[in-house]
């Protein structure tokens, strides 16, 4: 009796183990995915699939190409983890991670990043179109076999590591075109000029947790800030630029040319403030500033395109 008693105990206790042990599990698969950067992803996809429409959005198409592009650019975040864990362990932003916690094995998350990422390029193909899905096979292999190799190499990983970052609007693009135009060169260029303030502020505020990780980032480099400032503000410039030829092509409203115009010196007027001064605090407004300016800028364009 004391047997059948003792059974029943360590059967109710992996009831009530187990179900947790792998509702933990799945956060953290999920977490390899880097949800908040994904949600950005999805969001320039959106964007880059309205713009060459003139008519009604086609809902199936957009639900295929938010699954295809969630599924590679998930799996290309897991794969970057995967190849940097002894990195991610030594720098204080990702040393709780799961994998340099060793709550997830490298096993696991790299067969968990390799299915997902086939999955996802497999829907973009079958559901949409042969050129949308080459184009994420393109962003997925340049994130892991390009930008993230160079992280430990070259500074100029954050300018190969921008191409990647402005692809998703491309594929937003093919997958309702089928085909890619001209048109599509504003918005990329958008996207990619964007990430390159944006990534050296991110660079700036996290300069020590970087040199423990052995990435060679322009702020490592640059004791004064003047290097990190001056290419902030030309790739500020080129961006503003590049918002005004959105309009110039007819992609977006006078409201819209009102609104580059204003966020454009807002982006510009908090880089020059780091180019005066070059702490840690005027690169956390540089990055408030451009966390700002593309999704209140891209939410223009897309409601334009919704009710205009």
């Amino acid at each position: 009796m004391h047997f059948n008693q003792r059974n029943m105990s360590e059967k109710a206790l992996d009831a009530g183990v187990y179900p947790s042990v792998t509702v933990n599990k799945i956060r953290d698969y999920l977490s390899l995915t880097k949800p908040r950067l994904l949600a950005s992803v999805l969001f320039s996809a959106v964007l880059g699939f309205v713009l060459p429409q003139d008519s009604v959005i086609t809902v199936l198409p957009l639900l295929y190409l938010l699954l295809g592009t969630a599924l590679t650019g998930g799996g290309a975040h897991v794969l970057n983890q995967w190849m940097e864990q002894i990195p991610d362990s030594k720098m204080n932003r990702t040393k709780n991670r799961p994998l340099p916690m060793g709550r997830l094995s490298g096993n696991e998350a790299l067969s968990f990043g390799i299915v997902i990422s086939i999955a996802g390029i497999t829907t973009l193909w079958l559901a949409l179109n042969p050129l949308t899905a080459v184009i994420g096979a393109l962003t997925l292999f340049s994130y892991i076999l390009v930008y993230t190799p160079l992280k430990q190499r070259t500074v100029a990983n954050t300018w190969f590591g921008a191409i990647t970052g402005a692809l998703p609007p491309v594929m937003g693009w093919t997958a309702a075109r089928g085909q890619l135009d001209w048109e599509v060169l504003p918005i990329f260029a958008l996207l990619y000029f964007w990430q390159l303030p944006h990534f050296f502020a991110i660079a700036w505020m996290y300069r020590e947790d970087y040199r423990r990780g052995g990435f060679r980032m322009l702020s490592l480099f640059d004791e004064t800030g003047r290097k990190t400032g001056v290419q902030m503000l030309l790739n500020a410039a080129i961006l503003f630029i590049a918002s005004l030829a959105i309009y110039m092509i007819g992609q977006g409203s006078m409201f819209y040319l009102l609104s580059a115009i204003f966020l454009g010196l807002g982006f510009l007027a908090a880089i020059t403030l780091f180019f005066r001064e070059s702490s840690v605090d005027n690169a956390r407004k540089v990055f408030l500033a451009s966390i700002i300016y593309l999704p209140v800028l891209s939410t223009v364009l897309i409601l334009e395109r919704l009710f205009y």
